[in-house]
């Protein structure tokens, strides 16, 4: 396995946005987050590069995402990029569902779903980045109230309803004591 090198980008033209895919990381394993996102190595494995093709699809640009007083009732776009102010989040959402006026964010996962007590259930750090794809599009004006994961290995959709003890959650994810934040991560390595 070869390792990849990172180019950064100066300090100063960097924004104080975390990707919500590094939330994943940083909830899936602290390690791995610090050595990608702060240290900058990234190694590649089958299994990245067979998620890196898989997303090829839902990674092409999309269309557009009209202001949400704008949003038709219904409408299906990909690879739509949107940001929170307060959380200092930043998400590119594989596809944005929109059905009877309601936006849902479905996001693309290479594995296989959890199983939970009353059956399929996210993985803790899949449901923190799909809560944070909702929080945005709330906070950017769209009524959204569940997102789902699709997981390519057994063909299944997850869903999951947004309910405030998961918003909690994921602003804690966000809030977590020890994660850097992107402008502290870069003076760093600087």
């Amino acid at each position: 396995m070869a390792t990849r090198p990172v180019e950064f980008p100066h300090q100063d033209d960097l924004p104080d946005y975390l990707p919500a895919r590094m939330v994943n990381e940083f909830v899936y394993c602290p390690r791995l987050f610090f050595y990608e996102w702060v240290e900058g190595i990234f190694r590649e494995s089958v299994h990245t590069v067979e998620g890196s093709v898989q997303h090829a699809r839902v990674d092409k640009e999309g269309g557009d995402l009209p202001p949400a007083e704008e949003m038709p009732d219904d409408l299906k776009t990909q690879a739509i990029t949107l940001s929170s102010e307060r959380l200092r989040v930043v998400a590119k959402m594989d596809v944005v569902q929109v059905e009877d006026g309601y936006a849902r964010p479905i996001d693309y996962k290479r594995g296989r779903p959890a199983d939970g007590d009353g059956g399929l259930a996210l993985w803790p750090a899949d449901r923190v980045q799909i809560v944070l794809q909702a929080m945005i599009l709330r906070e950017s004006g769209y009524r959204c109230e569940e997102g789902i994961v699709y997981y390519r290995a057994t063909n299944q959709r997850v869903r999951v309803a947004i309910t405030e003890d998961l918003i909690q959650e994921a602003e804690a994810a966000v809030a977590m004591p020890g994660k850097p934040r992107v402008k502290d991560s870069f003076q760093r390595l600087s």
